[in-house]
């Protein structure tokens, strides 16, 4: 009976052994998936927010052309507009 127990404890400590392994095996393969989306994140990160290239970079200088641009296009709107009135005076003199 004892020998019959003793094989008992050793199938059990086997399957621990195995599971042991197992979790750790798994636990590798989680660390090497962590460090691949810290990886990703990181290069994301660096894409959007570098302040000379990214894409926050890129987002400031359209908002500063669209400004700048914002000006001339009321300087030569109101000149175009005026121009065609000027014409249609023009043709309505005529």
């Amino acid at each position: 009976m004892a020998t019959i127990d003793n094989k008992d404890l050793q199938i059990i400590h086997k399957e621990i052994e195995s599971m042991n392994k197992s979790i750790e095996e798994m636990k590798l393969e989680m660390d090497e998936a962590h460090a691949k989306v810290e990886k990703t994140l990181s290069s994301i990160k660096e894409n959007l927010f570098n302040p000379h290239e990214g894409l926050w970079s890129e987002t400031k200088l359209n908002s500063q052309f669209r400004h700048e641009t914002k000006r001339w296009r009321g300087i030569v709107g109101t000149g175009v507009v005026g121009l065609i009135i000027k014409q249609i005076w023009d043709f309505m003199k005529i």
